[in-house]
């Protein structure tokens, strides 16, 4: 595509056959001398390294201008900011929705979680001892789950998890995991995605300068392109963040989870959750 942009930017500035000189002409009898197939082969050669080599800077340079522009006031706006904010959302209802299951099962997980809940209780505590609010936590979904967001603090366990996604796609694909197979297949489609934007853009402006400024419309649209590769590669970290969640990879949770509880001093005042829960 960037061979094609490159062709609308300078193609009518190049000389015809008869009135070449220097280089140009003998590139003209060159490819005279090889023939049509033998030129084709030597363009699409050249039109694939272009193609790898302006992918990659195009990415980069994409992904940079993101990076500057979540440092500035429009940040919420940016897709960056919205996968940022989408992925770590969705880690941190994984991690609380799966210590909530372990908290059902596991009886000394729930014992401690409920004891450093009794030694510093919510203003208006939806039990007084530790029996009752057990017994309530396990019979009531809500409770047992604002018990465990009240104890564990999760955004410092999905960042953990988060910091250790690399390793565990690389340990994904070295079983041949359907995870790591749909992970890499979103980022590659999110990646063509944006990476197009870069020369269908270029084209846009060079036809506004050689043809009419109304093609400099097709931009905004354009734009779409960039939402929509981000929107796959959240969608791929949101997939890798349920592998997180669920221990595969040989990650579990019940190692992050102890360097993951409040400390007490710390430890934020929520609302009463039977109060909640009623409303």
């Amino acid at each position: 595509m960037w061979l094609f942009v490159l062709w609308l930017a300078i193609g009518h500035r190049v000389p015809e056959r008869d009135s070449a000189q220097g280089i140009l002409a003998d590139v003209y009898r060159l490819a005279n001398a090889t023939g049509l197939i033998t030129v084709g082969i030597a363009i699409s050669v050249a039109a694939y390294i272009l193609g790898v080599i302006a992918a990659q800077i195009g990415l980069s340079v994409t992904y940079a201008i993101g990076a500057a522009l979540r440092r500035t006031p429009i940040a919420p706006i940016t897709p960056g900011h919205q996968r940022e904010v989408q992925v770590k959302q969705s880690v941190v209802y994984l991690v609380l929705s799966r210590l909530s299951e372990r908290f059902s099962r596991d009886a000394a997980f729930h014992s401690r979680l409920l004891d450093r809940v009794i030694s510093d209780p919510p203003a208006d505590p939806p039990a007084e001892t530790k029996a009752e609010w057990e017994q309530l936590a396990l019979t009531d979904q809500w409770i047992r789950y604002w018990t465990v967001r009240r104890v564990v603090d999760a955004e410092k366990v999905a960042d953990e998890l988060q910091a250790d996604s690399y390793d565990i796609i690389v340990r994904l694909r070295g079983t041949s995991d359907p995870v790591a197979l749909e992970h890499d297949r979103l980022q590659a489609e999110g990646d063509f995605r944006i990476a197009v934007f870069g020369p269908l853009a270029a084209a846009c402006v060079v036809l506004a300068i050689r043809w009419t400024p109304w093609c400099l419309l097709a931009l905004p649209v354009l734009t779409c392109l960039i939402y929509l590769g981000v929107e796959a590669r959240t969608e791929a970290e949101q997939g890798l963040a349920a592998a997180l969640t669920s221990g595969r990879g040989e990650r579990s949770l019940s190692g992050t989870t102890g360097r993951g509880l409040r400390p007490a001093a710390r430890r934020r005042k929520h609302h009463d959750p039977r109060r909640s829960h009623c409303h």
